[in-house]
């Protein structure tokens, strides 16, 4: 009987008023999804590649008519400004399209012909069905950066979304379900995270792709390694943004690097987290960027003027404020927070010591870390020494060093003269516990693949 399954609700960051309730799936309808799943999968992997490009394209089509329902629904679960939900969304759009143009010749790949044989070449074939275990704080860019590649290649996806963002992923099932896209080649399971385990564990799960925390990718990556399945982690980053005393114009550099730290609230693991500047340069950085927070006023989250939104949840606002007080006893601080209920006004500390732990813990919120460098062969130190291996932006009129500093720099992506960010077209991942595997561009499609050798004497 449905009334003795467990439920959740959806809690709106703004008031924490609740938005619904939902009921988890039994052991019952979870197997029914993966039964659903791996019967589509055996018709799926045989569909051609134009008809996968006419089910994406109708599918963005879907998306972009749907587009004001959606926004409005990612604002409301997660707190996030009305213009970065629209952002969100049209993003994940142009993802589509990017896969939409793709030739099916990234699925082949000839070996150098420098053996006795006639012909050799590798097949790119799907696996079977993927767990995507997904974050709250891009709901839908999020899970269709996953899904796309993936369904392109043959396989089918299960997506377990955020508890606080569930309606999001169930809007978007039902665009799916719009779509041509078979029934079962994409799913929304509402578990609980004590039945992550035997989702995996089940025969019909190849491979599990995660979005989060380290913390909790260390278990997902145990649990996938138990029972030899694939897995890609998306972890967290602690992403520095470097900035030489050659710059041109420091005011613009300042305003970037303000964009970054607060785009999604300071929600997004790609973030400018620690601002490193030259010691000359450093106090003209800090009164700029300080100029700039002080522009992220609150307001209404549906006023399209509003550029600051609402920590996601209660419990990650308790975190962030014991983060912030741990720092500030330590630091200077610039421009001090505000805390109301899960809205914090931006903040700028300034701390001396480049080994402060702080340099190994993420901050998920709106809190600016600057420190200085004296010479620049201090920047890679001063960059890798951190638990976390996502991103880094480096910001000088001399590119040739640049380019030299980036091979010292343990990141799985550098930008410079650029703000780290996602793009469809580039390899999206990190080293170190910001995780392991690659999302975005032609490469991610043979992630969850079977790299399948053809010989021919």
């Amino acid at each position: 009987m449905e009334k003795f399954k467990k439920i959740f609700k959806t809690i709106n960051p703004i008031d924490n008023s609740i938005i619904k309730t939902y009921y988890f799936l039994s052991e019952k309808d979870i197997n029914t999804k993966l039964s659903i799943a791996h019967n589509a999968y055996k018709n799926w992997k045989n569909y051609s590649f134009d008809y996968k490009i006419k089910c994406l394209k109708r599918l963005y089509l879907i998306i972009q008519y749907s587009i004001d329902e959606i926004a409005f629904l990612i604002t409301k679960e997660m707190g996030k400004p009305i213009n970065q939900s629209y952002t969100e969304i049209k993003k994940s759009i142009n993802l589509c399209k990017y896969y939409s143009n793709l030739d099916k010749s990234i699925f082949y790949q000839d070996l150098p012909n420098v053996t006795k044989y006639k012909k050799s070449y590798v097949r790119f074939e799907p696996i079977g069905a993927i767990l995507g275990i997904m974050p709250w704080n891009y709901p839908i860019w999020q899970t269709i950066r996953s899904t796309i590649p993936n369904l392109l290649l043959g396989n089918v996806i299960l997506i377990k979304p955020a508890i606080n963002t569930s309606g999001c992923s169930i809007l978007l099932e039902k665009m799916f379900i719009k779509s041509d896209f078979p029934k079962g080649i994409f799913q929304i399971l509402l578990v609980d995270v004590n039945q992550i385990e035997n989702i995996i564990a089940n025969d019909v799960i190849q491979g599990v792709t995660f979005t989060g925390s380290s913390l909790v990718g260390s278990v997902i990556a145990s649990i996938s390694g138990k029972y030899i399945k694939k897995s890609i982690l998306e972890l967290g980053g602690n992403d520095a943004f470097v900035v030489m005393k050659d710059i041109n114009d420091i005011k613009k550099i300042a305003k970037l690097a303000t964009k970054s730290r607060l785009n999604n609230t300071g929600q997004t693991c790609i973030s400018a987290k620690r601002f490193i500047v030259d010691k000359s340069i450093v106090d003209d950085f800090i009164d700029i960027v300080i100029s700039e927070m002080k522009k992220y006023n609150r307001g209404n989250l549906y006023d399209k003027s509003t550029k600051i939104g609402y920590i996601a949840r209660f419990d990650l606002s308790e975190k962030l404020y014991k983060q912030y007080n741990n720092i500030v006893s330590k630091a200077k601080i610039c421009l001090a927070t505000k805390r109301d209920g899960n809205f914090f006004h931006p903040s700028l500390l300034k701390i001396e010591n480049n080994n402060f732990i702080i340099n190994q813990e993420e901050i998920f919120g709106p809190i600016g870390i600057v420190s200085t460098f004296y010479e620049e062969k201090e920047i890679p130190y001063i960059i890798n020494n951190t638990f976390y291996g996502l991103g880094a932006s480096i910001w000088t009129e001399d590119i040739e060093k640049a380019e030299i500093i980036s091979k010292e720099i343990d990141t799985g992506m550098v930008f410079i003269n650029e703000i780290v960010k996602s793009d469809p077209c580039f390899p999206f991942g990190g080293v170190k516990k910001s995780g392991y595997g690659r999302e975005l561009s032609i490469l991610s499609i043979k992630e969850f693949s079977n790299w399948k050798t053809i010989i021919i004497k």
